[in-house]
């Protein structure tokens, strides 16, 4: 019974011991967890939940942007060890952020002075052929050993082989000698027979002798000729491939210095742009700032901001337990450093006890009322950009309705951004406009028709000339996005992206006494017109010429903008411009004329009605008259255009701060 009491005390202190190893309240486990696990499990889970997903959506996204900044700062290597790494390997000559093999360079063929493979074999063959060309076979010596190989030499007609002779000869014998025969036995009786005979053998075989030397004789020199021909075309051939070899070895030897000094230059751009970049977030991470908040024993505390490339002073009283105040400068030295000075006109004045005596001294107040600290700084808004966009859009359904009429619906998207740089002596004003409108009446694609259509963009710089006058230049650029028809006719193109577009380079004076009126003279302008698709849209309806595909012209041209604001939701604006040309100014006028008068029924809905007057002396138009020449008359006409529609609208205007130090 108590062995059994003791194993039982056993495997209890055994269960506490592992409880204390495995429990996470233990501080051992929380202080190795803590630091690791924490960080690794905080950064899962918020990666987890802080990516947009189909459930879960975030409704602040400068927060979610603020949280995944806070993830990469633990996830990644401090910025002040990577600003030090960069430094110093910066500091390296010649480093090299990226490097790239002439090997890999795929645009090769695009590299001036660079060969193609097919431009190096065709100046090759280009060589064969003038060498062929020019050289003299003849004048090639030959060896001593010359002979034949024994596939081409032609075999002479051995001793004897009389068939072969005059097979090969083809010699003609006389009749007499075609068939001699001579049999001593037969002929012995007949001397004079046989001695007859026997000369006839004697002529046949000598003639045929003769006929075999000759031809042996010719086969010799043929063979010589024909050994002597393809020597000379060996040597020729090999000494043409030796060149060809030669030129092509120094082609792609060319080639590849070429393709180097091609690449490296590639790679010094890449590496410089790679490095201004850097530099560039290097030059932003140093002119981030730490915030400093200094505490006294009583009183405010201050704030001070630290930063690299530019000084701030704060100032600040601190107090002792008997309520005893001086005045302190803090100064940031850099993101780093703080430096610390008491004011000059504080001193310091020690009290010597000269006897033993107890003094009772009077609590002193010091003055309640601070010396005004002067303004170092100003807050100004150089920058200021914004935009509006409007949307709207109205739909109509009918079936069997008595009263008849057919389905509609019909939309129209209007943004409008500017971007304004503003100073004493400087004013930078760049702005841009898209519109696009459809309409489509009954249920068929087909009858889709495209009823605004604009892509605008303006640049004006101004510089201080006098009294609310500037002296500006400006740059107009105006097109369109898609393709345009005489409606409902879809068969004929009479305008696309790009045809036209017209730029207008304007250089005078600009009066802007406030926000709502600018008057624009200039004086000297050049107005641009360009049509890219000639092949579909006629530019002589733009006044370009049939062989052509732009033109210019110089002429006035007067911008005028007034915008009034009857009260905070109702404000109308205009906008006049009238370009007169040089060259013609009695006859050749430009007149834009565009209205625009909103109402704010909300704050996301708006009424717009936007009056569009145009006349342009180059833009013509069908008469339908016929002139003498038998063809169409084209005429310019007065151009009109009004849009009403009430739909959502959303704006935005917000100014970038900077700080102005005061002298």
């Amino acid at each position: 019974m108590q062995l059994k009491n003791y194993f039982t005390l056993f495997l209890i202190l055994i269960s506490m011991t592992i409880l204390a190893e495995t429990d996470p309240g233990n501080p051992k486990n929380r202080k190795s967890t803590e630091s690791v696990d924490s960080i690794r499990f905080s950064i899962d889970y918020l990666k987890k939940h802080m990516e947009p997903t189909n459930a879960w959506q975030v409704e602040n996204p400068d927060i979610l942007r603020m949280v995944t900044g806070l993830i990469h700062f633990a996830e990644d290597e401090r910025i002040d060890s990577i600003m030090i790494k960069l430094n110093e390997f910066q500091e390296n000559p010649g480093f090299k952020y990226l490097n790239r093999s002439p090997l890999e360079v795929r645009d090769s063929l695009l590299i001036s002075g660079y060969f193609s493979n097919n431009t190096i074999l065709e100046k090759m063959k280009i060589l064969d052929r003038a060498i062929w060309n020019g050289v003299d076979l003849k004048s090639i010596p030959l060896p001593e050993n010359l002979a034949s190989t024994a596939e081409n030499r032609i075999k002479p007609i051995e001793e004897g082989n009389e068939a072969a002779i005059i097979r090969l000869t083809r010699i003609v014998l006389p009749d007499s000698l075609v068939n001699v025969l001579a049999n001593p036995d037969s002929l012995k009786n007949i001397p004079n027979d046989f001695n007859r005979i026997r000369k006839r053998q004697e002529e046949r075989t000598r003639l045929l002798e003769q006929a075999r030397l000759q031809y042996n004789s010719k086969v010799d020199k043929m063979n010589l000729d024909s050994a002597a021909t393809a020597y000379r075309h060996y040597a020729v051939r090999v000494f043409s491939d030796s060149l060809q070899n030669h030129l092509r070895d120094s082609l792609k030897i060319q080639n590849l210095q070429i393709l180097v000094h091609y690449n490296d230059s590639v790679v010094r751009s890449v590496n410089d742009s790679i490095n201004y970049f850097v530099q560039t977030l290097q030059r932003y991470a140093d002119h981030d700032s730490v915030q400093v908040w200094i505490h006294s024993l009583t009183g405010k505390p201050t704030q001070l901001w630290l930063r690299n490339n530019q000084r701030s002073v704060s100032r600040m009283y601190i107090k002792n337990v008997q309520n005893d105040s001086i005045r302190v400068q803090f100064m940031n030295i850099d993101k780093h450093a703080l430096g610390i000075a008491i004011e000059d006109d504080v001193s310091f004045t020690r009290i010597e006890q000269k006897q033993r005596r107890d003094f009772a001294f009077e609590k002193f107040t010091p003055e309640k009322k601070l010396t005004k600290i002067k303004k170092a700084y100003d807050v100004i808004a150089p920058w200021n950009y914004g935009g509006n966009g409007n949307l709207g859009f109205s739909q109509t359904y009918l079936n069997n309705w008595k009263a008849g009429g057919n389905s509609a619906f019909a939309f129209l998207i209007v943004l409008k951004g500017y971007a304004n740089y503003t100073n004493s002596k400087l004013k930078w004003e760049n702005s841009g406009e898209v519109r696009n409108g459809w309409i489509r009446q009954g249920g068929n694609l087909n009858q889709t028709q495209k009823n605004d259509d604009k892509f605008e963009l303006i640049s004006r710089l101004g510089l201080v000339a006098f009294k609310n006058w500037y002296y500006s230049t400006e740059i107009d650029f105006q097109t369109q996005f898609f393709n345009g028809y005489n409606y409902p006719d879809k068969t004929k193109l009479i305008s696309t992206i790009m045809s036209p577009a017209k730029t207008m380079f304007k250089l005078g004076l600009d009066f802007k006494p406030n926000k709502n009126f600018s008057l624009f003279l200039s004086p000297f302008t050049a107005k641009y017109v360009f049509v890219s698709d000639t092949a579909r849209v006629d530019q002589t309806r733009f006044g370009v010429s049939a062989t052509s595909q732009s033109y210019w012209e110089p002429g006035l041209n007067t911008d005028l903008r007034y915008k009034i604001e009857f009260n905070p939701r109702i404000s109308f604006e205009t906008k006049y411009k009238m370009f007169i040309n040089y060259l013609d100014p009695f006859k050749k006028l430009d007149v834009n004329w565009e209205n625009n008068f909103i109402a704010h029924l909300t704050d996301r809905i708006n009424l717009t009605l936007n009056l569009y007057l145009l006349y342009d002396s180059n833009v013509t138009f069908p008469t339908g008259k016929i002139g003498s020449d038998g063809k169409e008359i084209y005429e310019a006409k007065l151009q009109t255009k009004e849009l009403m529609t009430v739909g959502f609208a959303y704006k935005l205007n917000r100014h970038v701060y900077a700080r102005k130090k005061l002298n």
